[in-house]
């Protein structure tokens, strides 16, 4: 199946910790979505992502292909069981221009907005870059990460 990591599992290397079979795919984007920080992380101790309907913007991540049962296996550590966020289906832009079916992972319960944990935004740097995204979104997450200083 297809995951749309847009946040902290935009990093293969965070993501290969809880499905270590998943492919990257290819990049793409949510349109009329766009990234906020409306939860906050006992363990990070600041804010993190999920999409929020916005008309006009954009969300930027990539295609994973992963094994159902380690999607299952990620719903536990993104808090799906406890209500947090849920996993649902959309469609996204594939860098083929080709729209595809995949999952992700939106907040059900904001209780923010919240300041970015500058670890997690690190970890979204650090997916970006190795990703090679837009330089523009890239360097948003360089002054994002700046300004949590």
């Amino acid at each position: 199946m297809l995951h749309f990591a847009y946040g902290s599992n935009l990093s293969h290397k965070f993501l290969r910790q809880y499905c270590p079979t998943s492919v990257f795919q290819m990049k793409a984007e949510l349109p009329n979505y766009r990234i906020a920080f409306p939860f906050f992380s006992q363990k990070r101790q600041g804010g993190i992502s999920s999409i929020v309907h916005a008309p006009g913007e954009l969300t930027r991540g990539v295609l994973y292909e992963v094994d159902q049962k380690e999607m299952e296996e990620l719903d536990v550590v993104e808090s799906v069981p406890q209500g947090h966020y849920v996993r649902e289906t959309y469609l996204v832009l594939g860098e083929d221009r080709r729209w595809h079916s995949a999952d992700l992972y939106r907040c059900s319960k904001p209780t923010g907005p919240y300041a970015p944990a500058r670890s997690y935004v690190e970890t979204m740097l650090e997916g970006a870059e190795a990703h090679q995204l837009d330089t523009k979104y890239v360097q948003e997450l360089r002054w994002l990460i700046a300004s949590l200083n």
